[in-house]
């Protein structure tokens, strides 16, 4: 299983960053083996470019701090469990999201609330 981890640095040493689009590398984390792979973030504003690469090594969650619109968007329509984790090192972040100790990320603006549609069907029998 592949995750995805914004970080400030290449290792698993190094801070989850406080903000998606502005992380200086995103890790692929493999959790059967903890290899890394580490991708440069070349200034993608929009973390359009990051999310794709999330979905690209098909990553079940990403660690991360605070995400923007466009990112959140890509990773919740494919699907991708989104955690926060700023403020820890990516390894104890990855040890708190192994215990689920890591909050889930429901909103780009990281609040409590559900967003999105949600289509509830009439159960009313007739």
């Amino acid at each position: 299983m592949n995750i995805a981890v914004a970080a400030d640095g290449q290792s698993l040493n190094s801070e989850v960053s406080e903000q998606f689009d502005s992380c200086k590398y995103l890790l692929i984390v493999n959790m059967n083996d903890l290899s890394v792979i580490a991708i440069k973030n070349e200034g993608d504003s929009s973390g359009e470019k990051l999310a794709n690469e999330v979905v690209k090594h098909d990553c079940e969650l990403i660690i991360t701090g605070k995400l923007n619109p466009t990112a959140f968007d890509i990773l919740a329509e494919a699907c991708v469990t989104r955690n926060l984790g700023a403020g820890h090192s990516v390894k104890n972040a990855l040890d708190l999201m192994g215990k689920n100790s890591l909050q889930y990320i429901k909103n780009y603006e990281g609040t409590d609330e559900c967003d999105g549609d949600h289509h509830h069907a009439d159960l009313t029998l007739k």
